[in-house]
């Protein structure tokens, strides 16, 4: 256990009294000592006001990772905040299941069909096309068979249809022995595999039931969550980003149009950048995976600054600059005036989102934590409780050393 008041570790005593003779602390200690430190200071850091905000970089991300939590327990803090939290947030997770199952049920003949039977077709055509390569195989051996009986003197044709019935039913009785192992084989070592199928499609339609019945719930009962995370700025000492409302179940259409033209932008500008890569791992060794991981740091970058675009501070940003990826790749390409072309594009497509890049590249490893947390908050039924809290750690995250001029105005609406 560390010291209290410093991040060392405590000193070493002996058994059965005498003086304690501390052992020397090895570099290997002293740096998961340190690393240990750094956790502690990330991950307590909410509730020590008077404390600067993390230097280091582990501690920076902790400390988002570990925001929302502190949150959660701000707002259970208040017992009648509690209640309503647990009452929203266990309701919306019945109604959720309740409307998966349904919805997984009504799919189940569709699961049914699509059997074993359905997924080895092309299985089952190549093992045809195999038997009939086989079955000419024979036919040429057997009229090989019966030419030389014919040079010999013998009837040719006779030789030839022995030969051949004899060859045929040879291949028949080694397939029919081959089958009888497999199936007896099959039986000792997975006598379930046939039925193994159907319980994974099952799973996976389940699923996507519950994404689609969490977020039909979501966009009904959304009010909710919008109370909830007022409350939780007011008590954590942000300024709340919406007015006071009176809650009730409802569809927000203008809130749903958003929320699509918002999925819409975070498709273009994701794919402006798939080209650029595409053209970098072009004649690299193992391209297919430098690619693959490439694209999804791509993607985990943009999930970033839309996890920052949660809070309307990230949105306030007067004159930001041109992203990292723009500053690169045009001075990469200045001296290809065929590529003006495309960073011309490039840029129309991004400036949109200037502001919220400016906002991750000033402070990135505690967003990265919240990021991370938003993840979680994506599994079914986790939405539920930690959605109303995650717009309000990307404020105190935004807020904590932003510009003055971006706390003046926080009335744009944010990403949410």
């Amino acid at each position: 256990m560390l010291n209290r008041e410093k991040d060392t570790p405590p000193p070493e005593t002996v058994r059965g009294g005498g003086t304690p003779t501390p052992e020397p602390v090895t570099d290997r200690d002293q740096r998961l000592w340190q690393v240990w430190g750094d956790v502690r200071r990330g991950a307590g850091h909410f509730y020590q006001r008077s404390v600067p905000l993390p230097v280091n970089r582990l501690a920076q991300f902790v400390h988002g990772l570990c925001l929302p939590f502190h949150l959660v327990r701000t707002l259970w803090e208040d017992r009648r905040l509690r209640r309503r939290h647990l009452a929203v947030s266990l309701l919306q997770a019945v109604v959720i299941l309740g409307l998966a199952v349904l919805l997984t049920d009504s799919g189940t003949g569709v699961v049914e069909t699509v059997g074993p039977e359905e997924w080895m077709v092309q299985q089952q055509q190549e093992e045809a096309e195999a038997r009939g390569e086989r079955e000419r195989e024979l036919e040429e051996v057997a009229e090989g068979a019966g030419k030389l009986a014919g040079m010999a003197g013998s009837d040719g044709e006779k030789v030839r249809v022995a030969v051949e019935q004899a060859l045929k039913e040879a291949h028949k009785a080694e397939e029919l022995q081959r089958a009888a192992r497999e199936t007896a084989g099959k039986e000792l070592e997975h006598p379930e595999k046939k039925r193994s199928f159907h319980p994974m499609v099952y799973l996976v339609a389940l699923l996507s039931s519950l994404q689609l019945a969490q977020w039909i719930v979501i966009a009904l009962s959304r009010d909710f969550h919008t109370e909830l995370s007022r409350e939780v700025s007011l008590r954590s000492g942000v300024a709340p980003e919406d007015e006071p409302i009176t809650p009730r179940v409802r569809l927000n259409v203008p809130w749903v149009r958003s929320k699509m033209r918002r999925r819409w932008r975070a498709l273009v500008v994701f794919a402006c950048g798939v080209p650029v890569l595409w053209l970098f791992t072009r004649f690299l060794p193992w391209r297919d995976s430098i690619l693959a991981t490439l694209m999804s740091l791509w993607g985990a970058w943009w999930f970033v600054v839309f996890t920052a675009g949660k809070s309307a501070l990230a949105w306030n940003e007067q004159a930001p600059r041109e992203p990292w990826f723009l500053r690169g790749w045009n001075e990469l390409t200045r001296r290809w005036a065929m590529f003006g072309v495309y960073s011309s594009m490039w840029t129309k497509h991004t400036r949109e989102v200037f502001s919220p890049v400016a906002s991750v590249e000033r402070r990135p490893w505690g967003l990265m934590g919240l990021a991370v947390v938003r993840a979680l908050a994506a599994l079914p039924l986790v939405k539920c409780f930690l959605r109303p809290v995650i717009p309000v750690a990307a404020a105190h995250l935004l807020a904590a050393d932003a510009p003055a001029s971006l706390l003046k105005d926080s009335s744009v609406p944010g990403d949410a």
